[in-house]
């Protein structure tokens, strides 16, 4: 296991059960308190455009001054900011909770990109082998984060805010070791298996391939990220108790995380937009039934859980055709694709809140994500024509 995952995975899967635990703890609370769906979606929409400003101002530093320090530094900031989370008592303390979160994890994700996919490229691991080790990581962190996240910030608060605390002090402290024997080296070792090619991409048009991927994955990634935030509410509204939410809304993370498996041990999308196009509307058709099912705990799950595939699946093609480069700019290819993660993650809840606001139901959510997947299938059948016009 150790020559398959190292040190940086494991940041990756522990610091994204503290991103789900934060994001979980601060839609329950809004929920708790009685918050619209609106003003829920405005937490999210306000708290992910300092994501986006964070991932495209900070996330491409590591380029140039490296990695690790920056890593470092920004642990030390984390934990020390997140001793205001002690103190929630109001509405306005979960929107400077959710700007600050944002700020640092817009930074965090990118610079981890950029340094495994860099260091990784350095020691022979082929990128596919990079990308799907990275996803597999922070995907099995968020099933723990979301599903704990809404139980400890009812049940035990003072747990969310100690782990965040403690684990950024652990980090901040061994990855200023590590940079201090190894530079920005990730030595390894590494299995034979990892350096060996998993599918090859047509790279005079790698351009076309990461644009299209980032439109359809920012398309996508709505249906998943309105859920993620309004769920608490709308669940709780059919007699759920809260701190048993996210029992429930896992379902999400464990769709991700089962399609980062899927998508990880049949690689035949590599290259081939049309294996692309059927597997994503295979998982959009999934989820738009569900729903319009009855509203039950089942019902939810389900939904949760085919929006979580909507979510991964246009995420892989991002993120393998995105950090695929050639050229020295892996920072900035990791904070391109973490500022569309940002704009996801705001635009989702503010357009789902609308929706809900506007009706209740869990329908409406689904007529929303039909228009989206329409908006989808179209585009990518217009670039499926294109690049058969160009070979």
């Amino acid at each position: 296991m150790k020559s398959f995952f190292h040190a940086f995975n494991f940041y990756a899967f522990s610091f994204s059960i503290l991103l789900y635990l934060l994001t979980s703890s601060i839609n329950t609370k809004a929920a708790e308190w009685g918050l619209s769906y609106l003003a829920i979606g405005l937490i999210n929409f306000l708290g992910c455009f300092f994501y986006v400003f964070s991932a495209l101002v900070f996330g491409r530093m590591g380029d140039r001054t490296g990695f690790k320090r920056n890593l470092s530094s920004g642990m030390i900031i984390m934990a020390i900011s997140l001793v205001f989370g002690f103190f929630w008592a109001h509405p306005i303390d979960l929107v400077l909770s959710a700007i600050g979160m944002n700020i640092f994890f817009g930074f965090f994700f990118p610079s981890i990109e950029g340094l495994l996919s860099k260091s990784e490229r350095a020691e022979g691991v082929d990128p596919a082998a990079t990308v799907i080790r990275f996803v597999l990581s922070w995907s099995a962190g968020n099933m723990l984060g979301m599903a704990l996240g809404p139980f400890l910030i009812q049940r035990y608060p003072i747990a969310v805010f100690a782990y965040g605390i403690l684990l950024s002090l652990f980090g901040a402290i061994h990855i200023r070791y590590h940079m201090k024997r190894y530079g920005e080296l990730l030595p390894g070792p590494y299995d034979s298996r990892l350096k060996e090619s998993f599918g090859k991409i047509d790279l005079p048009n790698i351009r076309d391939y990461r644009r299209v991927y980032r439109v359809t994955f920012l398309l996508a990634g709505v249906i998943y990220t309105s859920g993620m935030a309004l769920f608490p509410k709308l669940i709780s509204s059919t007699g759920i108790p809260l701190e048993s939410v996210g029992f429930l809304t896992v379902g999400a993370n464990i769709g991700v995380f089962l399609s980062f498996i899927f998508m990880s041990f049949f690689r035949f999308w590599v290259g081939s937009p049309r294996v692309s196009l059927f597997i994503m509307t295979a998982v959009f058709v999934a989820a738009i039934t569900t729903f319009f099912m009855p509203e039950t705990a089942l019902t939810f799950f389900l939904s949760t859980l085919f929006s979580g595939a909507t979510y991964a699946v246009p995420y892989t093609f991002a993120i393998f055709y995105g950090l695929n480069s050639q050229e020295d700019d892996h920072g900035k290819q990791g904070g391109f694709h973490e500022s569309m993660v940002g704009v996801i993650f705001g635009v989702g809840p503010l357009l789902g809140g609308y929706f809900l606001q506007v009706w209740t139901s869990l329908k409406s959510m689904g007529i929303m994500a039909t228009v989206l997947m329409a908006v989808i299938i179209v585009s990518q059948m217009t670039f499926i024509k294109r690049i058969s016009i160009k070979r």
